[in-house]
């Protein structure tokens, strides 16, 4: 099919539920889009949503954000498409959102057709498939996958690709809504594009890459962005007269929280982007070149949660140098007092020490830059929460009244700023299924139906084409959040004066030469780091100098040189990609940073050679 014309998609938000601009939604349909495309979720906050059923915003922010949406759709014919409902993609919760969005039409009037499709796996099929040996681990995280880890999990969801949207528009072409459960985050754009007959697989994996972080890719980042595809390209902007996308931005987002940013995996074939172009125009940057190789054998990812104990925890920081000079020989002895009382009991505890800015990281220390007191958070997890309060408690006071050499302060070691003392959490989950399953067709598992709503009685008469809500207009488009990134920048900040200064002159830190240093979950069992230079030259310089070899960056992150997923420079955004497993998967009971987001820390203080 040839089609001269192009296809326009707005994502007014990265993720349904937390707010968007309403005015810049119908800004873009204005303009000309015919769909409204929304991710609603990730693995990111935990594995609690999967284990409880709980989502990831309350109901609230998702009626919130549904209103629009439905309005849009109603009156003015706009296609809305919603990926991986509720967070988890469960059945329970595509739904909830089905219900949300008919107490809506019920209450306006409107008639929609709403198309639900489905994305739990039986647990009977994933035993007969483990079985057959067609599930391996998602990466170099997970374990192997067991019976007992299947049994154990509370529900599993499964990736859905693109065939399952292109099969329900196919089957429900006079669709209003789609809601859908766990879905690979291009996929929804990707089948839009398709079935509209915009084939090049490449170009659109690549369109629904980007665009599913919203306004993510854009100069300051934002949340609405507006794409428009032809069969060879697409083309990114912001509906902010003060925001706009330029080719280094949109190459940088390849990076965005990916193992690589060159091949990128996803149901039935890998996106390849070694040979990708990415041009700036003057608010706006178009990509092409993506090409989608296709996988002789077609899997899909699984994700599943189990209830791994009930937790408690207490907090607290302290002052008092003597202790603070001592405080992991002090945190052992704890330790070791906490195994004599409770012995024969099963249960885990942690004391996280934070002090300066080195405890934030899992992996190494870094450069002690200023000092101030001590903050420990202490976490129990065990079989049930009467057993995790009473060690708990026990714990906290071993901190507060425990002995040390040296003592002076006998009243007590631990300034306690909040009560209850010790805080009850409840259930705790971890990720137990990041498994990926071979499967026969891309269509088994994922049922779609659909839902006629009928509240209307005569719908060209209430149906109103120029629809346009009535909202104040935002000032200068500019959202809260960024009003507010707007005044913290314009405050004085005072940076000690090591953070700029290697001890050794001939070097300097890498953080002086690059613009963006950054870690990020890549899943929840891996964790991704990139640095973004401001040109080629920098980029060329750090590149020769080896300051980044793998070698230099398997001693800093204390890791071996084969257990490393990824480590290569990407010359089209000027950048450093550096991908290693998770040392404790995201949200387990021994992790300490659910995003990733704070383990750059000891990339910036690696040294590079002067010019």
């Amino acid at each position: 099919m040839t089609i001269e014309t192009s296809l326009k998609i707005v994502t007014p938000v990265g993720m349904l539920g937390y707010g968007y601009d309403e005015n810049e939604l119908f800004q873009a349909i204005n303009r000309g889009a015919s769909a409204i495309i929304i991710d609603s979720g990730s693995t990111d906050s935990g594995p609690q949503k999967l284990g409880l059923g709980k989502m990831t915003c309350p109901p609230d922010s998702y009626i919130r954000d549904l209103q629009p949406l439905a309005d849009a759709a109603f009156h003015r014919k706009v296609k809305v498409i919603i990926s991986s409902a509720g967070g988890d993609g469960s059945n329970e919760h595509v739904d909830t959102f089905v219900s949300m969005i008919k107490d809506y039409a019920k209450q306006k009037k409107y008639n929609l057709n709403i198309v639900k499709i489905y994305a739990e796996i039986p647990k009977s099929d994933i035993h007969q498939a483990l079985d057959d040996g067609l599930i391996e681990p998602c990466g170099k995280g997970p374990s192997e996958l067991t019976h007992d880890e299947v049994i154990a999990s509370t529900r599993v969801v499964a990736q859905m690709g693109m065939e399952p949207f292109v099969e329900a528009m196919k089957l429900y072409p006079d669709y209003d809504i789609i809601i859908a459960g766990r879905a690979y985050d291009p996929s929804p754009y990707a089948a839009y594009c398709y079935f509209n007959g915009y084939t090049n697989m490449g170009v659109i994996y690549n369109m629904g890459k980007v665009m599913e972080c919203g306004g993510l890719c854009l100069t300051p980042k934002s949340k609405t962005a507006f794409a428009e595809i032809w069969q060879d390209k697409f083309e990114i902007s912001s509906m902010a007269t003060n925001v706009v996308c330029t080719a280094e931005s949109l190459a940088a987002h390849t990076l965005y929280e990916k193992s690589r940013p060159d091949l990128l995996p996803g149901p039935g074939g890998v996106l390849d982007l070694r040979e990708a172009e990415f041009i700036s125009k003057e608010k706006s940057a178009v990509a092409k070149g993506a090409k989608f190789i296709k996988s002789d054998e077609y899997t899909i990812k699984l994700e599943g949660a189990k209830v791994a104990g009930y937790k408690t925890l207490f907090v607290g920081s302290i002052n008092d140098p003597i202790l603070t000079s001592n405080i992991s020989e002090f945190i052992v002895a704890v330790k070791l007092y906490l195994k004599s009382v409770f012995k024969g009991k099963e249960y885990e505890l942690k004391i996280d020490i934070y002090k300066g800015n080195s405890s934030i990281s899992t992996y190494v220390d870094v450069p002690q830059i200023g000092g101030g007191s001590v903050f420990l958070l202490g976490e129990v997890l065990s079989s049930n929460q009467e057993l995790s309060n009473s060690i708990a408690s026990m714990a906290r006071i071993a901190v507060v009244h425990g002995p040390y050499p040296g003592q002076k302060a006998t009243a007590g070691n631990l300034a306690m700023p909040v009560i209850p003392l010790e805080i009850p959490l409840g259930v705790h989950c971890e990720f137990n299924i990041y498994h990926l399953m071979k499967v026969q067709d891309s269509l088994k598992y994922f049922r779609s139906e659909k839902e006629i709503l009928l509240f209307g009685e005569d719908p060209s008469t209430t149906r109103l084409k120029n629809y346009q809500p009535e909202i104040p207009e935002s000032d200068s488009s500019m959202s809260a959040l960024q009003k507010a990134s707007k005044d913290i920048k314009n405050r004085p900040f005072n940076f000690p004066s090591e953070l700029n200064k290697p001890k050794d002159n001939n070097y300097v830190f890498l953080h002086s030469l690059a613009k963006v240093i950054r870690s990020k979950n890549a899943g929840p069992f891996e964790i991704t780091f990139d640095v973004i230079f401001p040109d080629v030259e920098t980029f060329e310089w750090v590149k020769q100098s080896q300051a980044l070899s793998l070698e230099k960056m398997s001693k800093l992150y204390n890791i071996e040189e084969n257990d490393v997923i990824a480590h290569l420079f990407f010359r089209q955004s000027l950048s450093f990609k550096f991908t290693i497993p998770r040392k404790h998967s995201s949200a387990s009971f021994y992790d300490n940073d659910l995003h990733g987001s704070q383990q750059h820390v000891p990339l910036m203080f690696v040294q590079v050679l002067q010019k």
